[in-house]
């Protein structure tokens, strides 16, 4: 477990190899420092339970940012594509538009939806990537495989694909171009600070691609999620520009969050014989499991708010009006007063529910594709593998966010 102790709590942590390999005693050490501000920005930490759960529903939390004063800040940095698209995405509106834009695109991903209309896709993804695995081999080491690179990227790429209607284009340069736009959505200010032309190069892709897949679909529907979207267009629910730019989102959010999801259920499978082996002598425990690893290893560490108005908190703290507040989901879900013994992996809890897919108006409206997507694929691991584990070297009792191998053996 790494330990910050003496030094000010701050976001510039959050960069540290060290952190990103072990972030569990950051996130206890802001647990129990309480609210903190961060000494270089100015933003407030919040990692209490309580505190981040009211503060994702309160009236006074804005999600919209400062675009114009970012392109002022950068000239030439060839911004201004990005940050329209931005301007227009659900995740940074505020009501009223918010709610018109939410209710628009989460319809075709409703829990109804993703169980009747994409499980067939969802279970071909599966099927198809499992397939391609190398084959396993008693007593040796050809079953390894590279978990986000060879499953958990690959089937939410393919079913975000399915569900756009993306048929012409690669899964690789799907995926090329989801990254680079989560590149842009999660930079500091969204700013990319490495590579920035190729980032923004691809972004462009994206756009020129979607902005063409509308026209198509305008042309000649074919029963996908833009053509929901294209119908809208055309009743003056949303606007072109915004159904381009939430298409990006979906482009990545229906891809990144849901690699992260599966990445870490797998690896925490790999590290956990006994988990392993209830999983496949249980299957109907999937769900709870899949719900008790998402708290433990959320697909998305924290999420950001400006506050419009002063906010007092249950400890007496009090945010100004103004201030930029940083929401750490990952530490909230090991609050040990929401979750008694909170480093444990207990498939029975019951009340307080973690903030995985966050809370409120802005909760994670393809929660329920990205948990059927993970279930359906531990699923299949389940049933065509007897043995996982990580391949000797790599430390058990850990989940990295990034890529890793555990070795599978078949049945």
């Amino acid at each position: 477990m790494t330990v910050i102790a003496g030094r000010p709590l701050g976001l510039f942590h959050l960069q540290l190899p060290e952190v990103i390999a072990d972030p569990v005693g950051f996130y206890a050490e802001l647990l129990d420092a309480g609210p903190v501000v961060d000494p270089l920005t100015g933003a407030w930490l919040v990692a209490r339970h309580h505190d981040v759960q009211l503060l994702l529903t309160h009236p006074a939390s804005s999600v919209r940012m400062d675009h114009a004063g970012a392109l002022a800040r950068f000239p030439g940095a060839g911004l201004r594509t990005a940050f329209d698209a931005l301007d227009l995405h659900v995740s940074f509106a505020d009501p009223p538009e918010h709610g018109r834009l939410r209710r628009a695109l989460a319809e075709p991903v409703q829990v109804r939806h993703v169980r009747t209309g994409l499980a067939a896709a969802i279970d071909q993804a599966v099927t198809t990537t499992f397939d391609d695995l190398p084959p396993a081999r008693p007593g040796t080491h050809a079953g390894r495989v590279d978990v986000v690179a060879a499953i958990a990227a690959r089937v939410p790429i393919a079913v975000t694909a399915h569900l756009l209607g993306m048929d012409d284009v690669d899964l690789a340069t799907v995926r090329r171009w989801s990254l680079a736009w989560g590149d842009v959505v999660a930079a500091p200010g969204h700013v990319p600070t490495t590579g920035r032309a190729e980032v923004l190069q691809a972004v462009d892709e994206l756009v020129t691609y979607l902005r063409d897949l509308v026209t198509r679909h305008e042309q000649q529907p074919g029963g996908t999620m833009v053509d929901h979207l294209v119908s809208l267009i055309h009743t003056g629910v949303l606007s072109r520009d915004e159904v381009i730019a939430n298409l990006m989102m979906i482009t990545t959010a229906g891809s990144e969050t849901t690699t992260n999801l599966i990445s870490a259920v797998i690896m925490s499978l790999a590290d956990d014989a006994d988990l392993w082996s209830l999983v496949r002598r249980e299957p109907n425990l999937i769900g709870e499991m899949i719900e008790e690893l998402g708290r433990l290893h959320p697909p998305t560490q924290y999420t950001a708010r400006r506050m419009t108005e002063r906010v007092v908190l249950a400890s007496g703290a009090v945010i100004p009006a103004g201030a930029t507040v940083v929401l750490m989901l990952a530490a909230a879900n090991r609050d040990p007063v929401a979750f008694p013994a909170p480093h444990e992996i207990r498939l029975d809890r019951t009340g307080v529910r973690p903030l995985t897919y966050g809370h409120g108006p802005h909760h994670c409206f393809g929660a329920p594709l990205a948990q059927f997507e993970a279930h359906r694929t531990v699923l299949e691991l389940a049933t065509r593998y007897r043995l996982l584990a990580p391949l000797p070297g790599r430390p058990g009792g850990t989940t990295p966010t990034s890529a890793a191998s555990p070795a599978c053996r078949s049945s």
